[in-house]
């Protein structure tokens, strides 16, 4: 793509969005409800903090470093081996998330949509449609996420308001019941549940308007932050605190049980099983070009096509690692946590705190 800043300040607000909320909030509900019980809500609020103080990192980073492509700050900052060595943590970082998001996403879409496709299928439909979005450069992308901001949230937050029928927020008391331990755990596991974020590095030397990326992306992680505690509010008042930690993807129980009275609807997970398909499509593309950007740069390819290519047997093969969910959900603890730190918290940080480079060093994106 040629140099030039088109994206407006509702694209960046639009692809924050739609990058990190995913198929995973399904399950955070349970996750959170088994650290800290009815206080996830709080959690999540400080993980909200805590995510917008790395965003806030990243943008000074960038600001930094002239807004320049993200390959050619890491090359001049930490030198040309090392360079790489940080970019294909990156890389590898972003493929390991969608790739274990792959295989959740999989077998939700064969519980309630598609229970006798073979989970090979879908993983080669979604990885072939993938690269199809990514070949067709970062504009089209930044459109395709503007379009799938609407179509995400108004029907779900409709589903979601129907909950409330159902619902006693008192099952969220007491607070601050906890071990303090707990509330460490999940903090750290919240901050996971906004991975995504680092598309700031692909997406801020494109915008029109640099000045007030601070300010959208605050925008953003308060609607992130506000959706995820919504949800987790709302399953805790519908199910209790002890139901909802047996359960698996109490998000998709809870819209399946919901009653109104007269409606003509009667399977209202179908409905939300088919808009979650662009849930994690968004942040499956914006993951995948985000690595493929990156690998182009590293190997020094004239367009995405082929680095996009590249990639997609590593996504395939490390999707269908896992025998099962509760493998994934492991796999995803144990290395998720240690490349979110390396990759999105050491490294913006080193990067923050080392001395300013020499005017007229970086380039712009290209």
């Amino acid at each position: 793509m040629n140099n030039k800043e088109f994206i407006s300040s509702y694209g960046l607000f639009a692809t924050l969005v739609v990058t990190v909320i995913g198929v995973n909030v399904f399950s955070y509900p349970s996750e959170l409800a088994n650290l800290v019980g009815g206080d996830g809500w709080l959690v999540i609020f400080l993980s909200g903090v805590i995510v917008y103080t790395l965003i806030y990192f990243i943008c000074k980073v960038e600001k930094k470093n002239d807004y320049s492509h993200t390959y050619e700050i890491l090359k001049s900052r930490f030198g040309k081996v090392i360079g790489i060595l940080v970019a294909l943590s990156l890389i590898w970082y972003s493929i390991f998330f969608i790739s274990m998001g792959l295989r959740v996403f999989t077998e939700e879409i064969k519980l309630y949509l598609l229970e006798k496709t073979p989970t090979e299928f879908i993983f080669v439909v979604t990885i072939l449609a993938g690269t199809y979005l990514v070949r067709g450069e970062i504009d089209n992308l930044i459109k395709f996420n503007e379009i799938s901001f609407w179509l995400m949230f108004i029907p779900v937050i409709l589903v979601l308001v129907l909950s409330v029928y159902d619902a006693d927020f008192t099952n969220i008391l007491p607070i601050l019941n906890s071990p303090p331990n707990n509330y460490v755990k999940g903090t750290i596991a919240g901050v996971n549940r906004f991975a995504g974020f680092q598309i700031l590095l692909l997406i801020i030397p494109f915008l029109k308007d640099k000045k007030n990326v601070a300010k959208v992306a605050f925008k953003s992680m308060l609607f992130i932050t506000v959706f995820y505690a919504a949800v987790f509010i709302l399953v805790v008042s519908v199910f209790g605190k002890n139901q909802t930690k047996i359960l698996l993807w109490p998000v998709i129980t809870m819209i399946k049980y919901i009653n109104i009275p007269g409606s003509f609807i009667e399977r209202w997970e179908g409905i939300i099983m088919s808009i979650w398909v662009i849930f994690y499509f968004t942040t499956f593309t914006n993951h995948y070009y985000f690595a493929a950007d990156l690998l182009k740069k590293v190997l020094k390819l004239k367009d995405i096509k082929l680095s996009s290519a590249i990639i997609v047997p590593f996504i395939y093969l490390i999707a269908l690692y896992p025998n099962n969910v509760a493998e994934v959900y492991s796999l995803g603890t144990r290395y998720g946590n240690i490349f979110f730190l390396i990759n999105l918290i050491i490294i913006p940080v080193v990067l923050l705190l080392m001395p300013s480079p020499r005017k007229g060093g970086g380039k712009n994106p290209e």
